[in-house]
C-alpha cells in the first residue's frame, strides 16, 4: 500500500507539472460538465481566477458569457471528440479540442479539453485583410486620379461657382448634400471634395443606397458581430462607416435609405457612433459623410417618406449641381474631353465637325454627363470615317432631337426654301455616298444621271 501510495503521489506530482508547463490550455471536467482541474493559462484566457473555475459548471460559465461556446457541453451532447472555435470573455480566441472518456457502461466520465490560443494569429489575419483593403482603396484612388473622376470640366459661371464652394468647404469636416439630376456626376464631385480635403489620401468609400437590398444595407453600413445572423462571418465584420476610418463615406441615392435605417444613420451623424447589428455597445466613427440625392428631399419629407430631422442634419451644406443643359458653354469641353478619352481607349484618332458639335450643343441632354459620355463612345466606335459629322449624330443618336434643333436653327437664321432644299439634298447625297461609294451606284439608287450626281457632289463639296 505504501508503494502504491508513493506511486500515485509521484503520478499526481507529474500531472501537476505537466499542467503548469503546458503551453496550451488544459481543462478536465466530469460527466456533469463540472471542471475538476484546469491549467494555469485558463484563468488568463477566461478572465477569472482558476480557483473560481474549478467547481464551476461549463453550462453555467457559458450562460454567463465567460465563453461564447463550451467545448465541454458540445462533447457531452455529442459524446464524441469535437473541435470548436471559442471566444472568451477576456477577448481571447481559442481553438478547443474536447475528448470524452467513457466508463464501462458507456457513459461520459471525463471530458478533457486542450485549447490553443489563436488570438494573435487572428488579429494578424484581420490586420492583413484591413491592409489589403487599404491597398485596394489606394489603388482605386490612384486609378481615379489618373482618370476622368479627378477632373471637373466647365468654365461656365454656374460651374465655377460650384467649384469655388467645394474648394472652400473641402477642408472642413462638415456633412455635405449634393443634389442634381441623374447623370450630372455627383460621385465625381464627391470624390473631388474628398481629394481636396486634408484626408484626401485616406479611403473614399462609395455606396449606392438604391442598389443594395434593404435587408443587407444595415449590415453593410453599420457592420455586425459574430453570429448576428445566418451566413454572417464567424469573426463579424466592420461596417463601411467604421471601415472608412478618418476618410470619407459617400452615400448616393440617400432618398432610398429605408425609414428604420434613417433613424440609425441620424444617430451616427449626431453622436458620431454606430451600433453593429447584434451588438449592444456603440463604436465611435470619424468618417466624413457626403450624401447625394436626385429626388426632391423636401417633397419626400412632406410625403412622410423621408425624416425631416435627418434632412436638416444632412443638408448642413447643400450643393446643387446644375444640369448640363443649364451650362451650354461647358458642353463643347465635355465633347472634346470624352472624344480624347474614347480615342485613347480604342486606339483611334476620330475628330468631330463643327456642325456635329453644334448639334450636340443644342441637345437637351436629359441624361446629362453620363448620357454625353455614352453618346460620344457610340459615335467613336460606330462611325467608319475619320470625322464625326452632323449626319452621324442625327442618324445614329438623336433623330428626333436633331430634327427639332435643325428646324430651330433654320428659323433663327430665317433660312429660305431653296436653302432648306439644298440642305436636305446634301444630306441625302452624303448618306448614299457612305453606302454606295461610286457615282454610278449613287445614280442608280437615286434614279438620276451619273453626270447629275457628279455635279451635285461637286456643288456640295462631297469627296
Amino acid at each position: 500500500m505504501e508503494k502504491d501510495l508513493q506511486y500515485y503521489k509521484e503520478a499526481y506530482s507529474e500531472l501537476e507539472t505537466i499542467f503548469e508547463m503546458a503551453s496550451d490550455q488544459i481543462t478536465v471536467a466530469d460527466g456533469n460538465g463540472v471542471f475538476l482541474r484546469v491549467s494555469s493559462m485558463c484563468g488568463e484566457n477566461f478572465g477569472m481566477p482558476n480557483e473560481e473555475i474549478v467547481g464551476s459548471s461549463a453550462y453555467e460559465l457559458e450562460e454567463k458569457g465567460i465563453f461564447d461556446r463550451s467545448a465541454t457541453v458540445a462533447v457531452l451532447e455529442e459524446k464524441k471528440e469535437l473541435t470548436v472555435f471559442q471566444v472568451t470573455g477576456a477577448k481571447r480566441k481559442l481553438v478547443v479540442t474536447g475528448k470524452p472518456i467513457f466508463d464501462k457502461q458507456g457513459n461520459v466520465k471525463r471530458v478533457i479539453n486542450i485549447s490553443k490560443d489563436i488570438t494573435e494569429l487572428e488579429n494578424l489575419k484581420q490586420q492583413l485583410r484591413e491592409q489589403e483593403d487599404m491597398v485596394e482603396t489606394i489603388r482605386s484612388q490612384l486609378r481615379h486620379k489618373n482618370g476622368r473622376h479627378e477632373i471637373l470640366i466647365g468654365s461656365s459661371a454656374k460651374m465655377q461657382e460650384v467649384v469655388r464652394l467645394m474648394e472652400h468647404i473641402a477642408p472642413l469636416q462638415t456633412t455635405i448634400l449634393l443634389q442634381g439630376e441623374t447623370g450630372v456626376g455627383k460621385s465625381m464631385f464627391a470624390r473631388f471634395i474628398h481629394n481636396s480635403s486634408v484626408n484626401g489620401e485616406l479611403p473614399f468609400i462609395q455606396i449606392n443606397c438604391g442598389a443594395i437590398p434593404a435587408e443587407l444595407l444595415e449590415s453593410e453600413l453599420f457592420g455586425y458581430v459574430p453570429g448576428a445572423f445566418t451566413g454572417a462571418l464567424r469573426e463579424g465584420k466592420k461596417g463601411l462607416l467604421e471601415a472608412a476610418g478618418d476618410g470619407t463615406v459617400f452615400l448616393d441615392e440617400i432618398s432610398e435609405l429605408p425609414l428604420h435605417l434613417q433613424v440609425k444613420f441620424l444617430h451616427a451623424l449626431q453622436e458620431r457612433e454606430i451600433i453593429r447589428v447584434g451588438a449592444t455597445k456603440p463604436v465611435k466613427v470619424n468618417a466624413r459623410i457626403i450624401v447625394a440625392a436626385n429626388k426632391d428631399l423636401k417633397e419626400l419629407v412632406a410625403r412622410g417618406q423621408f425624416r425631416e430631422d435627418l434632412y436638416y442634419r444632412i443638408s448642413v451644406v447643400p450643393i446643387h449641381i446644375p444640369a448640363l443643359r443649364e451650362r451650354e458653354e461647358d458642353i463643347i469641353q465635355y465633347i472634346r474631353f470624352f472624344l480624347k478619352i474614347m480615342n485613347g481607349r480604342y486606339g483611334m484618332a476620330k475628330d468631330i465637325t463643327y456642325e456635329a458639335t453644334e448639334l450636340l450643343r443644342k441637345y437637351e441632354w436629359p441624361g446629362n454627363v453620363r448620357e454625353m459620355e455614352n453618346a460620344i463612345e457610340r459615335l467613336v466606335v460606330s462611325t467608319f470615317h475619320d470625322a464625326i459629322t452632323e449626319s452621324d449624330v442625327r442618324k445614329m443618336l438623336l433623330p428626333n432631337a436633331a430634327k427639332e434643333v435643325q428646324t430651330e436653327r433654320m428659323e433663327e437664321r430665317r433660312v429660305s426654301l431653296p436653302e432648306r432644299l439644298n440642305q436636305v439634298e446634301k444630306e441625302i447625297l452624303e448618306d448614299c455616298f457612305r453606302t454606295h461609294k461610286t457615282t454610278r451606284a449613287i445614280a442608280g439608287a437615286l434614279g438620276i444621271d451619273q453626270s447629275t450626281v457628279v455635279k451635285k457632289l461637286k456643288k456640295y463639296g462631297i469627296k
